[in-house]
């Protein structure tokens, strides 16, 4: 495993995720799967490596079909090809089958382009994930691709501080708390 499990095979599930509006859950696994292989992946990476990538996947809840659609689409090795022919892939990373992605990639291209975009004619521009940092937190991330322009104009539009989304955070000791002051009306 520790010759498939590198540095360029961590940073390209960071890619793959992004372009396919993958949930933010995935911060928390690949993180863990670096760390226990002993691969140097840090929060800087989801920004310098896949924040600026677009989304390509029209499937819910950032876009339109199911899942179902999207595995008949090509599925995960179409979304890889896009990223492959944009140079924006490690696809001489080593995979499972003893071969370089590159090589597991060709003929992967997608004829449903309702529902995987070319690279260069996405769905939505810089989709990827948003790191997020405070005094809460050391490292959380934001998946961009389900934030909706209103909310942008509102939240994130505020001149100078472009992005920046600022809030009073509510502290509960437990699940107790959070019924107590939810039915008070102490939020």
């Amino acid at each position: 495993p520790s010759r498939i499990l590198t540095r360029e095979s961590f940073l390209n599930a960071l890619a793959v995720v992004s372009v396919a509006g993958g949930s933010s859950n995935a911060q928390v696994h690949i993180m863990a799967m670096a760390r226990h292989a002993g691969v140097d992946l840090r929060p800087e990476d989801w920004t310098q490596h896949a924040y600026d990538l677009p989304l390509l996947l029209n499937m819910q809840p950032a876009g339109k079909y199911l899942g179902e659609r999207f595995f008949r689409a090509g599925g995960v090795p179409a979304l890889m090809w896009e990223l492959q022919q944009a140079g924006r892939l490690h696809a001489d990373a080593l995979s499972v089958t003893g071969k370089a992605l590159a090589d597991n990639l060709q003929g992967r291209e997608t004829r449903d382009r309702e529902v995987i975009f070319p690279f260069d004619a996405p769905l939505m521009e810089k989709a990827g994930f948003l790191v997020l940092h405070g005094n809460l937190f050391d490292f959380g991330i934001l998946k961009t691709s389900v934030i909706s322009e209103s909310f942008r104009q509102r939240y994130l539009s505020q001149p100078g501080a472009e992005g920046i989304f600022e809030a009073r955070a509510v502290v509960f000791e437990g699940a107790d708390d959070v019924d107590v002051s939810a039915d008070g009306g102490t939020l």
